[in-house]
């Protein structure tokens, strides 16, 4: 991300929302108050209502990131709080947890929180007080201070109109009883790669489990969710019997699947903001090494160089190319796919190199594109890597181009083993 920025790459988000009256809410299969439930965006569509760039990092850190004082309970007229109870928590215990971290009522004034829009709310002391109050009171409604929105109701806050019935209490609507319906609809609407991730990482947290009747009970609450589920995770524990599900609170609805639940499949088709490694050695053909970077970054990619040596190499015309990283201190984890551009006396000394093996080994086994000439095959057959759709040769750089853009997610069965 540093890099992508400093290149002028910058990482954006689009800025949504989900808008839905009470009565569209009363129809849910769910609690919208519930805050460990989602609304599926098939149910109700994202409204984008702006753009998020970050366009550069902190002058400071401290100064623009740890005294960062985010605090629900600022808000602007058209907004108010819902009765969600984790909501509701939180607009109490932020600014005491402001208050302890930075050590003052006064931290709205902080240049970092302080508003950039005009803004009054009255508080005129307390510890670190850096304005100079005027007027007479320190309260609104009034008619006494010039800069008060006074005694006029389109000016000052007031709350909007809620219709909600039943009266307000310390309890739980019955919907809150639904544990799993939602986990099941999470889990079906995933691809067969997500799926596979998501019992796979059952299966190794519940390894860490010390107490086995602990492991049973989560396996029992899976069946809760989807048999099949449960029966991969017991089969990765080698769990032969498989326990009781607990009994349900509310019964266990079938949601419809939800597609934008899932990752895989959803990422723009783009290289702007990614990096590509290439491996070099004395030797290494600049050519091929200048189509290959050429091709990247006209995608919008960034190429880092990588050599045993970080003043670089001794190309095959003689000219030293310069490396941005040390072999052993640049993995090739730090790239989104890789080129092994190698002579086959530079493939010879590299294949004595740990960190050359680490570097082709796992840029496989993470499902990166792998493009080679044939010094850099002599290194991934060291390295024992197979070849597949994702490992190509160097002419074909227009195919690791699109391969480079996503993950090989088909090689994943062949490097390690999953639930």
């Amino acid at each position: 991300m540093f890099e992508a920025i400093k290149s002028g790459n910058f990482p954006e988000w689009e800025f949504a929302v989900q808008l839905f009256t009470q009565e569209e809410a009363d129809e849910f299969p769910f609690d919208h108050l519930d805050p460990t439930k989602l609304i599926p965006e098939e149910m109700v569509p994202l409204k984008v209502i702006g753009r998020m760039v970050l366009d550069r990092w902190p002058n400071n850190f401290f100064a623009e990131t740890e005294q960062v004082a985010y605090c629900p309970g600022n808000i602007v007229p058209g907004i108010d709080f819902s009765n969600d109870p984790l909501l509701q928590g939180r607009l109490f215990s932020y600014i005491d947890t402001q208050l302890s971290r930075l050590g003052s009522p006064n931290f709205h004034q902080i240049p970092i929180n302080a508003p950039k829009c005009p803004f009054g709310n009255h508080q005129r002391d307390g510890h670190m007080q850096m304005e100079q109050p005027v007027g007479r009171v320190a309260y609104e409604t009034n008619s006494l201070s010039e800069k008060s929105p006074r005694e006029n109701p389109s000016q000052g806050f007031h709350s909007a109109a809620v219709h909600e019935t039943g009266e307000k209490g310390r309890i739980r609507a019955e919907s809150f009883a639904d544990h799993y319906s939602q986990a099941r609809q999470f889990y079906l609407s995933q691809t067969a790669f997500e799926q596979a991730h998501i019992a796979s990482a059952l299966v190794f947290e519940l390894s860490r489990v010390e107490h086995m009747h602990v492991i049973m009970a989560m396996v029992g609450h899976l069946q809760n969710i989807d048999d099949s589920l449960a029966e991969r995770v017991a089969a990765g524990l080698a769990i032969e019997e498989m326990p009781d599900a607990p009994k349900v609170a509310s019964p266990v609805q079938e949601l419809d699947l939800s597609p934008a639940l899932q990752i895989i499949g959803k990422m723009k088709d783009t290289l702007k903001g990614r990096s590509i490694g290439i491996l070099i050695a004395d030797g290494s053909d600049g050519d091929v090494i200048e189509k290959i970077k050429m091709a990247a970054t006209e995608a919008g990619a960034t190429v880092k160089i990588v050599a045993p040596k970080i003043g670089g190499a001794i190309l095959n015309d003689g000219l030293i190319l310069p490396a941005d990283g040390q072999l052993a201190g640049t993995p090739s984890v730090l790239f989104d796919a890789v080129a092994v551009i190698l002579s086959d006396d530079g493939a010879m000394a590299l294949a004595m190199e740990s960190a050359a093996i680490d570097f082709a080994r796992d840029a496989f086994g993470h499902l990166k594109a792998i493009v080679v000439d044939k010094g850099g095959q002599a290194l991934l057959q060291t390295a024992k890597v197979g070849l597949d759709a994702g490992v190509m040769a160097a002419k074909n750089t227009d195919a690791f181009i699109a391969a480079a853009k996503t993950r090989q997610w088909e090689r994943e069965k062949f490097v390690r083993t999953l639930a």
